[in-house]
C-alpha cells in the first residue's frame, strides 16, 4: 500500500461533516498525500478496504446517539466486520442541547477499539452548540503530522529485508549462475479494449473436483453467528443459501471464492500493471510445448484483475521453478544470487527457514527482492489455481442448504514478527450479506451417508466438525425409525462456543439421540477435554455399539482429531477384546473397507 493514500470516510445528516470531510481531502492534496473521499455507506460489500488501512473519520450524531442514514448500513456491517491492521482517527460532531451529545461518535469509537482498529490521532469533539470551529480547526491543523507517521508505517503485508547473515552466506559460495533457465510458456499481448467478462465466466469451464452437479448461482438467504464474541474463541458462522439441487445429509459442496480485493491491487501495484488491471490481454502458447502440459487454468484472453482475483492462488508457497524465474529478473546482481541460492539443493534449509516457515506470501517475496519484477505472463504460468473451497451440509431447509464455516483470523498462526493474514475464503464469506450471489455445485458423496438401524451410528466431531451430523438426526427423527445414535462432540468452552447444543439437546429429549457426549478443553471444570477422553472414559458404552455393527463417523481435524481418535479407538479395542493394539489396528481397517467407519477430514 502507498505511503501516501489513505481514506476520508464520513457520516453526515445535514452536510456538515460531508463538508469537512472534503475539506481534509482537499487539503491533503497540497502535502502531497492521497485521499478517497466515501460516504460510510459506499463502504458496504466491500468491508475488506479497511484492512491494512488509514482512515480518518468524520462523523455526526443524529436523533438519540444514532447514525447517520448514509451511515446507518455501514455501523450495521461493521458489527459483523474485525478490520486487519486498521489505523484510524476520529472526529465527531454533536449539539449539546441533545441528551445524548457525541452519543454516536463516542459508539463508533467504543466499536473500532473493541474491533481491534488502533487510534493515530486524539478523537475530538465538536459541539455545534458553541461553534463546531473551536474544535474542528485545530483538530485539522494537528492531523497531518501524526496521519504521515501512520501512513510510513502501514502496508498490506510486512515490507520485509534479506537477513545479512544470509547474504554473508552468499558471498563464500560458489552460486551457479547457468541454472536452467525458466521455459516462457506463453506470450502475450495487452489489447486496447477492457476485458468485460464477470465473474464466474471464464472460471466455470475449470474442471469442478468431484462434481456431481452442474455449478449454479445461489443467493445468500440467511447469515447467523453462532458463537459468542470473545478473544477466547473463534467466530463460526452458519450460512444459508437457495438451491435448485437436490441435497442429502452426509453431503458437500464446493464453492467459488475470490482473493481479497486489497491483496489483488497491491500486487497489481508491485508488477507496475495498475493502469492496465482491467485491460485484456492475448496469450499465445509456445508452439514448442506440448499441449497437455499447458496449465488449464490459465484463460487465454483475460485481465490481470481479473486472473489475479477469481482464478489465481496468490497465497500458496513459491516453488523452487518460481524462484528461477524471479531470480532472472532482479536487477540487483545479490537478491539474483540469494534466489538462485535459496532454489538449490544446498538452499534448502535456509529456504524453508526464510521462506517456508513463515508462509511468506508472494507479496512478502517480493518486498524480500525489491529489484525484481517479473513480466506477469512469466509469473502467470507459476501460480496454481485458485481452488473452490469445501463444505459439509448441515442441514437441509425448505429454500436451501444450511453450512457452518470459522473466521480464520490468520493462517499462520504466530510467527514471530509478521502480521495477521485471514483466510481468503472466510473473511470473504464473513463480509457477504443476505442477498448477495454464491456460485456452488453439489460434490459426489465419499461415503458419509447416515444409515438407520444396522447397529446404529457413533457420530465424533470437534468444532464446526459437528455440524453434518445435524443433519444426520434430522434424517433419524423424520424416518420414524428406531435407531440407536452416539455423538460425541468437542469444543472450546461450553457457554461460548458449543454450536448446535441447543439442537443436539432437544434430540436427546426427544430419543433421537440416544448418547450425547461432551468435551471442553478450556472449561475447568470439564471432565472431558478432548472427544478422544470421552471414548476412553466410556469406553463400555462405545463398545456397546461397535459390538452390535455401528457405524463410526468421524469429521473435523487431519492433524489433531482424526489421528488422535483413531489411536483411541485403537486402544478402546485393545483393550476391550484382549488384543494387541497392531491386531485393533486391523479391526478399524477392515472397518473401513465394509464402509463402517468413515472420515470427513481436512487439513
Amino acid at each position: 500500500m502507498s505511503d501516501k493514500k489513505f481514506l476520508v470516510i464520513y457520516g453526515s445528516q445535514t452536510g456538515q461533516s460531508e463538508a469537512i470531510a472534503e475539506r481534509i481531502a482537499l487539503d491533503s492534496e497540497s502535502l502531497g498525500l492521497e485521499a478517497e473521499l466515501v460516504c460510510g455507506e459506499e463502504l458496504v460489500g466491500e468491508m475488506d478496504r479497511l484492512d491494512n488501512q488509514v482512515a480518518v473519520f468524520v462523523v455526526s450524531s443524529t436523533g438519540e446517539g444514532d447514525p447517520p442514514e448514509n451511515f446507518e448500513s455501514f455501523w450495521s456491517a461493521l458489527h459483523d466486520t474485525t478490520p486487519q491492521n486498521l489505523k484510524y482517527t476520529l472526529l465527531g460532531l454533536g449539539d449539546s442541547n441533545y441528551t445524548e451529545f457525541g452519543g454516536f461518535p463516542n459508539s463508533l469509537k467504543q466499536l473500532l477499539d473493541e474491533a481491534g482498529a488502533k487510534s493515530f490521532y486524539e478523537y475530538q469533539l465538536a459541539d455545534d452548540q458553541v461553534g463546531l470551529e473551536l474544535v474542528v480547526e485545530p483538530w485539522i491543523e494537528g492531523l497531518w503530522d501524526p496521519l504521515k507517521q501512520a501512513l510510513s508505517g502501514t502496508s498490506s503485508f510486512l515490507s520485509l529485508q534479506l537477513d545479512q547473515s544470509l547474504l554473508d552466506k552468499l558471498s563464500n559460495l560458489d552460486i551457479d549462475r547457468d541454472l536452467p533457465k525458466s521455459k516462457q510458456m506463453f506470450q502475450y499481448e495487452f489489447c486496447k479494449e477492457d476485458f468485460t467478462l464477470s465473474f464466474p465466466e471464464g472460471v466455470n469451464k475449470f474442471i469442478l473436483p468431484f462434481a456431481a452437479g452442474s455449478l449454479e448461482k445461489s443467493i445468500i438467504l440467511k447469515k447467523t453467528c453462532l458463537t459468542e464474541r470473545s478473544e477466547k474463541t473463534k467466530e463460526t458462522y452458519e450460512m444459508e443459501f437457495a438451491t435448485s439441487d437436490v441435497y442429502g445429509p452426509g453431503d458437500s459442496f464446493g464453492m467459488l471464492c475470490e482473493n481479497r480485493e486489497c491483496e489483488v491491487w497491491d500486487l497489481l501495484k508491485r508488477l507496475k500493471l495498475e493502469d492496465k488491471a482491467h485491460k485484456k490481454y492475448s496469450l499465445t502458447p509456445d508452439p514448442s510445448i506440448k499441449p497437455h502440459l499447458l496449465p488449464k487454468h490459465i484463460l487465454r484472453q483475460c485481465s490481470p484483475y481479473y486472473a489475479l482475483k477469481y482464478t489465481l492462488d496468490i497465497r500458496s508457497l513459491p516453488k523452487k521453478a518460481l524462484l528461477v524465474l524471479l531470480a532472472e529478473h532482479c536487477v540487483d546482481k545479490r537478491e539474483g544470487d540469494c534466489l538462485r541460492y535459496l532454489s538449490s539443493k544446498e538452499g534448502s534449509k535456509d529456504l524453508n527457514e526464510v521462506i517456508y516457515s513463515r508462509s511468506l506470501t508472494l507479496l512478502e517475496l517480493l518486498s524480500l527482492f525489491p529489484s525484481c519484477l517479473p513480466p506477469f505472463c512469466s509469473l502467470l504460468q507459476h501460480l496454481p489455481r485458485l481452488t473452490p473451497r469445501y463444505y459439509s451440509v448441515s442441514r437441509l431447509s425448505e429454500h436451501g442448504v444450511k453450512f457452518v464455516f470459522n473466521h480464520v483470523t490468520n493462517i499462520r498462526g504466530t510467527v514471530g514478527e509478521l502480521p495477521a493474514v485471514p483466510g481468503v475464503c472466510s473473511s470473504w464469506l464473513r463480509e457477504l450479506k443476505e442477498g448477495d450471489c454464491v456460485y456452488v455445485y453439489r460434490r459426489k458423496n465419499t461415503g458419509l451417508k447416515p444409515v438407520l438401524g444396522d447397529g446404529g451410528m457413533v457420530m465424533v466431531g470437534a468444532g464446526t466438525g459437528v455440524a453434518p451430523y445435524l443433519a444426520f438426526l434430522d434424517y433419524v427423527a423424520q424416518s420414524n425409525a428406531e435407531s440407536k445414535t452416539m455423538l460425541i462432540t468437542g469444543n472450546r468452552y461450553e457457554k461460548l462456543d458449543s454450536i448446535y447444543r441447543e439442537e443436539f439437546l432437544k434430540f436427546q429429549s426427544d430419543g433421537v439421540l440416544q448418547s450425547y457426549l461432551t468435551a471442553y478443553s478450556r472449561d475447568a471444570d470439564s471432565t472431558c477435554c478432548y472427544v478422544q477422553d470421552c471414548i476412553k472414559q466410556h469406553a463400555q458404552l462405545v463398545m456397546e455399539y461397535l459390538d452390535e455393527g455401528a457405524r463410526v463417523y468421524v469429521c473435523g481435524d487431519a492433524k489433531g482429531l482424526s489421528v488422535g481418535v483413531h489411536e483411541m479407538f485403537c486402544s478402546v479395542l485393545s483393550e476391550s477384546k484382549c488384543v494387541s493394539v497392531e491386531e485393533a489396528k486391523e479391526i478399524i481397517s477392515c472397518m473401513r473397507k465394509e464402509g463402517r467407519y468413515c472420515e470427513d477430514i481436512w487439513s
